[in-house]
């Protein structure tokens, strides 16, 4: 299945999956009849094609997880409505971690190609791109316009898609596929919208694997690219919303992980809003409580987790905007009580949130 040099260079996670790699097998000798039983590929084709994924943790000594994920529902689940060359597709939620669009005057700048791959810089690691019309096979548009990039996580593998719209999310009925299609992998299922028209389900593992993505990834790994040591004067900072319309930003180093937590999860133990996260507790603060401003009424909560010395603590903001790395130019320091102080950014006057000192503020 792979070569001795390939073998000795590999990653710890690239030899767990080999596991999973069609005719893979532990016995000494292969005959007809031993050796060749169903594996653990099934096993993962399978779970894949419910929507699901399944991945292995190992220490020598100690044991080996099996973790496998399947939707609470293979019915109805949420997905991301796109379009590409005037057709509608779904991308199951499950598989998204983020959205970014990318200015149509930035893309020469943003977009580089490295080894022949093309890629994006996403909060300094280089995010490789796949272009959905390309994938499958559609016309590809020359026109140069903004560009939608949904960041897609498949299989360990992270990349970007790039297509030409993005609409809204929806709860949305599967279908199976007829054995007419079933043999093209780049898709999961379809389903029915609301105005009668049919929409393929996107299998991301298999648009990743028919891409490429993971041999990319290898590329992109032995590529020795030296990084010039950025401005000092530059901030990469994440922008968002406490309020209807306070703009504010927090430094990304200060972020440890963006999440979306639905409101019913929240709870009130004395008098302090928490969430079970991750094996733990995480207290919740609503900056606009600290602020004095209205509380957001939407269902899923916004939330910076920032971590204080060993402890996790989540920042709900009424929306998250833009990740951006630019000089801050015409600041002011003070400022009210939980800021650093203020600062221009893109054109506008924006407050720099200062996360220890509204754990201080609050005792947390």
């Amino acid at each position: 299945l792979i070569t001795p040099e390939r073998g000795r260079s590999m990653p710890l996670h690239e030899v767990h999956a080999l596991l999973f790699a069609a005719g893979f097998s532990t016995a000494e000798t292969v005959t007809n009849i031993s050796g060749r039983g169903v594996g653990l590929d099934v096993v993962k084709s399978n779970i894949e094609r419910l929507g699901g994924s399944v991945d292995i943790e190992s220490e020598l000594g100690r044991g080996t997880t099996f973790r496998i994920r399947i939707p609470l529902t293979l019915a109805i689940i949420p997905a991301l409505m796109v379009g590409v060359r005037g057709e509608r597709f779904a991308i199951p939620q499950a598989n998204l971690a983020e959205l970014v669009r990318i200015d149509a005057d930035q893309v020469q700048a943003t977009i580089e190609r490295i080894q022949g791959v093309p890629v994006y810089r996403l909060r300094g690691n280089l995010l490789p791109l796949v272009e959905l019309s390309e994938v499958l096979m559609l016309d590809r548009d020359r026109v140069q316009r903004d560009l939608n990039l949904i960041v897609l996580a498949a299989d360990k593998h992270q990349f970007g898609l790039l297509v030409d719209a993005i609409y809204d999310t929806e709860e949305i009925v599967v279908k199976p596929l007829g054995r007419e299609l079933k043999s093209l992998h780049v898709y999961a299922g379809a389903t029915i919208l609301g105005d009668g028209r049919v929409a393929l389900i996107l299998d991301v593992v298999g648009i990743a694997a028919r891409a490429g993505v993971g041999s990319a990834e290898r590329r992109l790994a032995q590529e020795s690219v030296v990084e010039l040591e950025p401005d000092r004067s530059e901030e990469q900072l994440l922008l968002f919303r406490s309020g209807k319309s306070s703009r504010m930003a927090i430094r990304l180093d200060e972020v440890a992980r963006l999440e979306e937590i639905p409101r019913s999860r929240v709870e009130n133990v004395g008098g302090e809003h928490v969430v079970q996260y991750r094996g733990e507790i995480l207290p919740l603060v609503y900056l606009s409580d600290v602020f004095g401003e209205d509380r957001g009424t939407g269902e899923l909560l916004q939330v910076l987790v920032y971590a204080q010395e060993g402890r996790n603590v989540g920042f709900v903001v009424d929306a998250i905007d833009d990740v951006i790395q630019q000089e801050l130019i015409s600041s002011r320091r003070g400022g009210r009580p939980g800021t650093v102080g203020s600062a221009v950014i893109q054109g506008k006057v924006t407050e720099i949130l200062d996360p220890q000192a509204i754990c201080s503020l609050l005792g947390s």
